[in-house]
């Protein structure tokens, strides 16, 4: 039972240490696009129905799969998406701008 126990304890541990890192690299925006996202979730959603069966003996494991469910929808959640896509247009419309301010005589010449 001693076995049983600690194994179960090092699969929870290692699940736990996995959705820190996910959650740790969805905060500092490392991944690529929604395609990367999707591919995440769906490997927590395979990982969160191992976890299922052992949601109504364990309070832990109650736990880790209400926060693994609350990061599958932080990573299927597309408002990050949409704000780096946003970036790159503001920077193309500065440097058009600056191009075409560059080509425009100054009117102190003329």
């Amino acid at each position: 039972m001693s076995a049983d126990k600690n194994m179960y304890d090092t699969v929870l541990a290692y699940f736990e240490q996995e959705f820190a890192a996910v959650r740790e690299r969805l905060k500092e925006g490392r991944y690529a696009g929604l395609k990367e996202r999707v591919i995440v979730s769906l490997k927590i959603s395979d990982a969160l129905t191992l976890l299922a069966p052992y949601t109504r003996g364990d309070q832990r494991a109650r736990k880790l799969v209400k926060a693994g469910e609350a990061l599958r929808t932080e990573l299927l959640s597309v408002r990050d998406v949409i704000e780096k896509k946003r970036a790159p247009r503001k920077k193309r419309q500065d440097m058009l701008i600056c191009q075409v301010l560059r080509k425009r005589k100054p009117l102190l010449l003329v």
